[in-house]
């Protein structure tokens, strides 16, 4: 087991384990730190620079991979002038190439390693060797993943781009019981492992936030080498209608955990299903989560906390229209605007009888806009089960996540597909099915699965991986 702090890094190619000792000493943390170099140094030479061209037009998977081969080839793929001329390289082709920018879409349901699906867009390099889902394999280089044969579940909790916050709860043997955050790159196989908590309430909240804009300006944030990030534990209120929360907020530039508690302008209640399935989303390094009534029925608004620069107090936010009961609602975002997704839960005299759903967009002025809305009797798809599904009797589905690129698409559950939505042509694809230990679930069936939206993270792909910086060097 590795002890608090401390952090390890596996190369590919090779299943050693290399321990960090001084931070400074990783040039893969820091890509863009400013070295001095020798007028004659290799990577300056003519066969060094034929040897960058070629290496910068890899994939960013292939390249990260060469740093394996040797310790000069390490040296220069981690070399700040390598990573500028890749990440130029590939601005470059960005803008002759119509490709959008890649992204993973992983869902995690009934807390299961086994259930988990990974749905990579075409042009993605992250978890390409999952085929499709199965479980979480891919993080098998954490040491949480070891005490997980032991019966000591972890699951992933949070994202942040191409980051991951995994948590996993080890119960009490011969010390007490405690709860292990750790964040990790897929792609790079770094990670972090956080000083240890007292295992949270199971109805507390947990969000994962960076600041990439805190760089050195003169790296103009283009390999979000310098950055700072904060793990924000949010205790449920224990009384309806309280001005005060509690929080345990860890920072990357003190590495340790502290309390705080924050005002609320706004009576805030204890967070019931309805906050605990939408779960903590991020937009411009803000965290937003629902608050609603005392018994959980109905949406008042949504809480938003900013921990960088205003962390003493939150603030409230009021939904577009009176939401009732039976409202089906879930929020997301799309290129930093926060976005609701709405299914009312009744039906008006002049309706059809059909289910409708709604798109609502925070505007930069604080106003409501809506962007869509799609009546699913109007869906058309080539799968007759979709069709099913969407003239039924009953919701017919749930937002996952708003597609990163393309405004009118969404990726929707309906019954126990995964499934694409252009809300303009109102035409539905199925991208996937979900899994039960491995094996497909039929798509119309009894025995429907839920994939709340806290399971749901959409990871982007940077053009250079971010890096998992190391705890402050004391």
């Amino acid at each position: 087991m590795v002890e608090s702090g401390t952090r390890t890094t596996h190369s590919f190619g090779s299943r050693c384990k290399r321990r960090v000792e001084d931070p400074s000493e990783d040039p893969m943390l820091y890509p863009c730190r400013k070295r001095e170099k020798d007028p004659d140094d290799s990577i300056r030479s003519k066969l060094g620079y034929v040897l960058i061209e070629v290496l910068c037009r890899l994939p960013c998977r292939s390249a990260i991979q060469c740093m394996s081969v040797s310790k000069s080839w390490f040296s220069l793929i981690s070399d700040p002038y390598f990573v500028r001329r890749f990440i130029h390289h590939r601005h470059q082709l960005s803008r002759s190439d119509s490709d959008s920018v890649p992204f993973t879409l992983l869902l995690q349901y009934k807390e299961s390693q086994k259930n988990i699906l990974v749905l990579p867009s075409d042009n993605s390099e992250l978890f390409i060797d999952c085929g499709g889902g199965g479980g979480l394999d891919f993080l098998d280089f954490l040491p949480c993943f070891e005490r997980a044969r032991k019966n000591y579940p972890f699951c992933i909790v949070a994202s942040f781009n191409d980051l991951l916050l995994v948590r996993s709860e080890v119960p009490p043997i011969r010390k007490p019981s405690f709860c292990e955050y750790c964040i990790c790159n897929p792609l790079t196989k770094q990670w972090l492992t956080l000083p240890h908590l007292p295992c949270s309430r199971r109805n507390d909240m947990v969000g994962f936030v960076c600041d990439l804009c805190s760089c050195d300006k003169e790296q103009r944030c283009v390999t979000n080498a310098y950055y700072r990030y904060k793990v924000v534990l949010i205790h449920s209120p224990t009384e309806t209608n309280t001005t005060q929360l509690s929080l345990q907020i860890f920072s990357s530039e003190t590495g340790e955990w502290r309390g705080s508690v924050v005002s609320s302008q706004r009576g805030l209640n204890p967070f019931r299903m309805t906050s605990l399935d939408a779960g903590v989303l991020v937009c411009n390094g803000i965290l937003y989560w629902i608050d609603a009534d005392k018994y959980g029925l109905m949406i008042k608004g949504f809480v938003k906390f900013d921990p960088f620069n205003d962390a003493e107090r939150c603030h409230y936010i009021d939904p577009p229209i009176n939401l009732l009961p039976r409202d089906l609602m879930s929020f997301g975002v799309f290129q930093g605007h926060l976005r609701i997704f709405q299914i009312p839960g009744h039906h008006s005299p002049h309706d059809d009888g059909a289910y409708k759903f709604y798109v609502w967009e925070l505007e930069n002025y604080g106003t409501w806009c809506l962007k869509h809305k799609v009546n699913f009797k109007d869906t058309v798809s080539d799968h007759s089960d979709l069709v099913k599904i969407a003239n039924g009797i009953t919701p017919p589905g749930a937002l996952l996540a708003f597609h990163p690129n393309v405004s009118e698409i969404v990726f929707l559950q309906l019954g126990n597909y995964i499934v694409l939505c252009n809300m303009q042509t109102r035409v539905l694809k199925v991208v996937s099915q979900l899994r039960d230990g491995g094996k497909i679930l039929p798509g119309i069936s009894c025995y429907y699965v839920s994939v709340y939206a806290k399971s749901v993270f959409l990871l982007t792909q940077p053009s250079w991986p971010t890096p998992v910086p190391p705890l402050p060097f004391h």
